[in-house]
């Protein structure tokens, strides 16, 4: 083992059976602003029940998102979800949230078939937002004092919503491999525990 860094090896390893770890899905990232986020969490609560007519498998919705009975549940405390928001309002790093894009209708329904559409990883972080932008969450300002969403006026109320929450989709109708990207998501670095995992 050597400690001098070499980007690329001078002449081809002996060894070209090595196989590192690959993806499980192929990913596309966008970097958006919140605003996107919540104008089609704003579709969604103008009529819910569409929303429910289209998903009926969902375990529920977040953000206006289909979450899939194999996720975990909403876990994070007052102090997880204060801590998120503050992170938005002084410009820390908000990771991503995933979602599937692949949909199928289900013949002579409304309905889309299983796993169309789900929020795959970010639960946490988006229901947070939803918390505090129903003014369910109040978080400090810049004196300490608690404030919720609707005492903010519109030009801070755009601060926040310009921040971007980069969004990460991938596209399949494969539970298991749905499954497989879950369970890697926890912020890269942190495992889910077992009873957590969607595969077990």
């Amino acid at each position: 083992m050597t400690s001098i860094f070499q980007r690329y090896a001078d002449g081809e390893p002996t060894e070209l059976r090595i196989q590192m770890p690959q993806r499980v899905l192929a990913t596309t990232v966008s970097h958006y602003p919140i605003d996107v986020l919540v104008g089609h969490w704003e579709k969604y609560l103008v009529d819910p029940s569409s929303a429910r007519d289209r998903f009926p498998w969902a375990a529920r919705f977040v953000m206006g998102m289909p979450v899939p009975t194999w996720a975990r549940g909403l876990e994070w405390d007052i102090g997880q979800k204060s801590r998120f928001i503050s992170a938005v309002w002084l410009g820390g790093d908000l990771g991503s949230y995933l979602t599937n894009d692949w949909y199928e209708p289900v013949i002579s329904s409304r309905a889309l078939a299983v796993n169309s559409e789900i929020l795959v990883d970010g639960q946490q972080r988006l229901h947070s937002l939803e918390e505090y932008l129903l003014d369910r969450l109040a978080i400090p300002d810049a004196q300490g004092q608690p404030r919720i969403w609707s005492e903010l006026g519109n030009g801070v109320r755009k601060r926040f919503l310009s921040t971007i929450f980069t969004h990460v989709r991938v596209s399949s109708s494969d539970e298991v491999a749905l499954r497989r990207t879950y369970d890697l998501c926890a912020l890269g670095v942190v495992p889910r525990s077992f009873d957590q995992r969607a595969i077990r």
